[in-house]
């Protein structure tokens, strides 16, 4: 599995990119909230990489913070909806954003999204509901976990890719989450 690309930009589209890797060069779909954030062609950069696997062959999508990531592999568990679906909602709204709308049952915004109709919508809140609750606070313990491993010293980056080794458990307090990470080797 590939969970992380690193590189240069070489295209750069409002929702495809191409990472070179050594020589290689990788397709990534990406929403537009990643996009943005993107440098111009010719310049290092670094996604975190999900992969979809089908019988057409192997899709990557590419994400900048570890919450979109996640989030995507959550909407795409839901029976019916898919990777382009998924990219979809991120490109409008943040992970928090998707969580909310979903504990919240908010048809309205849903609806607004294009790739995402009236069954789709019935299925990610009875799937989702009870999960982005969940996933909310992990969200939360997450920026809190990164503010704090911060100030302990480690760049941002550092701080990023720890955290998204560590998996986050229905109870886990922060400082458990901080001790866990700071356990791990560099």
């Amino acid at each position: 599995m590939i969970g992380r690309l690193s590189g240069i930009l070489k295209e750069k589209e409002p929702t495809r990119v191409v990472i070179d890797c050594s020589g290689i060069g990788f397709e990534v779909h990406v929403p537009l909230s990643t996009s943005s954030r993107l440098p111009e062609p010719g310049q290092e950069t670094e996604l975190l990489i999900a992969m979809d696997i089908t019988r057409e062959g192997v899709s990557l999508f590419g994400f900048f913070e570890e919450a979109e990531r996640r989030m995507f592999r959550l909407i795409t568990s839901v029976r019916g909806v898919g990777p382009k679906a998924a990219l979809n909602l991120l490109s409008r709204l943040s992970p928090d954003e998707i969580g909310g709308v979903i504990a919240r049952r908010d048809v309205a915004v849903l609806r607004t999204v294009p790739g995402i109709g009236p069954k789709k919508i019935e299925r990610l809140l009875a799937e989702l509901e009870p999960v982005t609750r969940e996933v909310s606070a992990a969200s939360s313990m997450i920026s809190d976990g990164i503010a704090a491993l911060v100030s302990l010293g480690l760049t941002r980056k550092e701080a990023v890719e720890r955290l998204g080794r560590v998996k986050i458990t229905p109870g886990m307090t922060l400082q458990e989450l901080l001790r866990i990470t700071l356990a791990q080797p560099r």
